[in-house]
Parts: C-alpha cells; sequence; structure tokens
C-alpha cells in the first residue's frame, strides 16, 4: 500500500479547483457553514456561512428549424459528403472541418426599452437530435440559443459525505427568479422573430424546437425547464466581498475571510455574474492572484472617455 505524504507549507495555499471543487475541499476541511459540517461529522474548524453557496450559471435554452435550400453541417458531416469535405480540408484547409459548433455570436436586450443589454444569442447552421447535444438531425437544420447573462437564481454546492471520493450535490436552481424567467422569455421570443426574418425566409422551412404548439408563455417555460442546458459558465461558491458580508468567503486580496495563508483562486471567487462568458474573467482572476502573491503593485487607473 502506498504510504501517504504530509507537506507543511511555509508560506500559503492557493486553492484553485474550481466552483464545484474549491467549496467541497474548503467543506471537507472543516471551512465552511456549521450546520453542514455537524450533519456530515466533520469538525468545524472555521465557521463561513458562504462556502459553497451563491452558485450562479449561464442557462442557455435552443431553438432549432428545418432548412430548405441550402446545405447545413447535419448532412455535410455524413457518409460521401463528410469524405469530401475531408478531402478538401486537406487540400485547401476550408469547409466544415474549420468550424466551430457556434458560428454567430450577439448580445441584445430581452425588451428594447432597456439601457443595456440582457442577453447572449448564438446561432449555428446545423440543429441536433431532442435531448442529445452531441447528435446531429439527420435533415438539414439550424439552431439559435438564448440565455440570461446576468442571472439572479442562485444555488448551491455541498459536500455529501466526509469522503472526497464522493461527488458534492450541486443544485444550480435555474429560473428560479421571476426575473430570469422573464429575461429568458424574452429572448426565446426574440429567436423565434428571427428565425422569421426576410433573410432567413428563403431557408426557413419549419421550427422544430419547441414547435408551432408550444405558444403561451407557460409552455415556454416548461420547454425551457425541460430542455435548457448548462453553459458550462459555473461561478460564485467561495464569492468576494468584505468581511462584515456574512455570504462572503474571501476578500479583495482572496484570503479566506478570518484564515491566514489560504487564498481562493478560481471563478468561484466571483460576486456577480459577467455580462460575457466566463473564460477571460477567470483567467483574469489568475493574473491578478499571481500579482498579488508576488506582491506587484496595481497599475495605475486609467480614465476611459
Amino acid at each position: 500500500m502506498a504510504s501517504i505524504k504530509r507537506s507543511t507549507p511555509t508560506k500559503e495555499i492557493i486553492l484553485s479547483g474550481g466552483t464545484f471543487n474549491s467549496p467541497q475541499l474548503l467543506q471537507l476541511s472543516g471551512i465552511g457553514p456549521g450546520p453542514l459540517l455537524q450533519e456530515l461529522g466533520i469538525a468545524v474548524r472555521h465557521e463561513l456561512a458562504g462556502v459553497g453557496e451563491n452558485l450562479r450559471d449561464h442557462y442557455p435554452v435552443r431553438m432549432a428549424a428545418r432548412v430548405k435550400n441550402a446545405s447545413t453541417i447535419n448532412e455535410l458531416s455524413r457518409g460521401l459528403q463528410l469524405a469530401w469535405e475531408i478531402i478538401k480540408y486537406c487540400v485547401t484547409r476550408k469547409g466544415i472541418l474549420t468550424l466551430q459548433p457556434t458560428l454567430v455570436a450577439c448580445f441584445w436586450k430581452s425588451d428594447e426599452s432597456l439601457e443595456f443589454g440582457d442577453l447572449q444569442m448564438t446561432f449555428t447552421p446545423a440543429s441536433y437530435a431532442e435531448g442529445v447535444q452531441s447528435e446531429l438531425e439527420q435533415y438539414p437544420g439550424m439552431t439559435i440559443a438564448v440565455w440570461q447573462q446576468r442571472p439572479e437564481s442562485s444555488g448551491y454546492v455541498r459536500a455529501k459525505s466526509p469522503d472526497p471520493r464522493h461527488k458534492p450535490a450541486i443544485q444550480p436552481n435555474y429560473l428560479a427568479d421571476e426575473i430570469d424567467q422573464r429575461v429568458l422569455l424574452g429572448g426565446m421570443k426574440l429567436g423565434r422573430r428571427l428565425f422569421r426574418t426576410d433573410a432567413l425566409a428563403p431557408y426557413f422551412e419549419e421550427e422544430t424546437s419547441p414547435g408551432a404548439d408550444c405558444q403561451s408563455d407557460e409552455q415556454l417555460l416548461t420547454y425551457a425547464r425541460e430542455r435548457g442546458t448548462t453553459a458550462f459558465h459555473p461561478m460564485g461558491t467561495c464569492r468576494m466581498g468584505p468581511s462584515t458580508d456574512p455570504s462572503a468567503v474571501v476578500d479583495a486580496e482572496l484570503k479566506v475571510h478570518g484564515l491566514e495563508g489560504l487564498r481562493v483562486a478560481d471563478a468561484s471567487i466571483m460576486p456577480t455574474m459577467p455580462s460575457a462568458n466566463t473564460n477571460a474573467s477567470t483567467l483574469m482572476i489568475g493574473e491578478k492572484a499571481s500579482d498579488l502573491i508576488r506582491g506587484r503593485t496595481a497599475l495605475p487607473a486609467v480614465e476611459l472617455g
């Protein structure tokens, strides 16, 4: 049996497990909500109610239509047409093998009266089998996806066992907040309008998802709850905030409140969702963390405009 080696840090520990693993590891170490730790039989070493709370994520809902008068990725990725696409790529470095799943993206408003956008939308000349995002439809298709940029609904990540090999409970509570429901409904209706624009009229044959029978707000929300998926943008479970905020886990230098020598540096420290995909923000957190750890002074502020 392999022996267990222990290491004692001389300066500090940097925890970068991500939005799901960082709070779980803190909880298993006795850092987190007291009632949860006691329920799991974990000794409470430092009580922090916010560890694992404030989980947020983008929640895309996809609407699809059957295409006419044009070729789409669906049929070009099968049989002899796929063989031709492979040859085309080898010779010209062009064709569907050079494409990513999302070909068009935009930011817009769920309500035209808003000053700033609250939606992100994407388009691709492909459609997917019902409930299977990785399987293309057999017929030509296109898809519009929409999601709210700044969700109000929040959930949690909570350890289910003292054993680190057991996965935690993850509950994002998608669409729990009425604001999220209203914004997503506005986005879905906008997506349907885009399918029926003059520019797409020569190619739009019929809506296949959610389909002509899905019309009322209640029906659209039911479809959204059943068919929506994660955008893989989870954040917020070790949120940054002042020590006076009972839900905050780390301070402005990413140090865990009430402890010395422990920082968290990943997407879990975001207090609220940025109005964009989280990749760039997460990279920035890593870069800023490295400057903080090395004691580099901040660059001077630059006034815009």
